[in-house]
């Protein structure tokens, strides 16, 4: 069982002091291998998700003068009408650090959520240009990063709303958030957390 302390919220902070946080995040994690991260390549789907995702969630933080600015801005208008009313209600980029501990072990985390539903659920957004969206999720690890936002942000449930460029639709996963384990989450306490010694 993995057991969430320490969490502390931070509100209205740009992503650039939230990087500044101590605590690992699960894109570091999921790109660590034996301690070393593997770069990551910027690719223009990650341009165009980073842009929506702005768009929605931090219009400040936009370039508009990006090339791919207006077509994010179509699939940013096609969420929208997805979420109609509800998104006056969604509190946006929500920053969270903590410590998670696994028996003896304990890691220091941090997560930035998309948007949060209050005292209900943790909602993601991602763009992708795949049709199999299962595929997609496995292989990013998709659920394991809304498992640990949702128990950051004290949610009982969670939801991964991906847009498919190809398929033109909104379509969404439910992710359980009601599970103290996660074998993504214990196997990196376990290879990158310290022992807790106690007297």
């Amino acid at each position: 069982m993995i057991v969430y302390q320490n969490i502390v919220r931070y509100d209205n902070i740009d992503f650039k002091e939230y990087l500044k946080l101590n605590g690992q995040s699960h894109s570091g994690l999921k790109n660590n291998y034996t301690g070393v991260k593997e770069a990551i390549t910027i690719t223009d789907n990650i341009r165009i998700g980073s842009l929506v995702d702005g768009i929605l969630t931090e219009p400040k933080s936009v370039n508009y003068s990006d090339p791919l600015y207006q077509y994010a801005k179509s699939l940013a208008f096609e969420l929208k009408n997805f979420f109609g009313d509800l998104i006056s209600i969604l509190k946006p980029q929500v920053s969270y650090t903590a410590e998670i501990s696994l028996e003896q072990f304990m890691m220091k985390v941090k997560g930035r959520l998309d948007f949060l539903l209050e005292g209900i659920a943790t909602l993601d957004i991602k763009i992708t240009k795949s049709k199999d969206i299962d595929a997609l999720i496995e292989f990013m690890g998709y659920k394991n990063q809304l498992w640990h936002y949702s128990k950051l942000a004290g949610t009982p449930k969670a939801y991964l709303i991906i847009y498919s460029i190809p398929l033109k639709k909104v379509i969404v996963k439910e992710v359980d958030a009601q599970s103290d384990t996660n074998a993504f989450w214990e196997n990196k306490i376990i290879d990158f957390g310290t022992v807790e010694i106690t007297a």
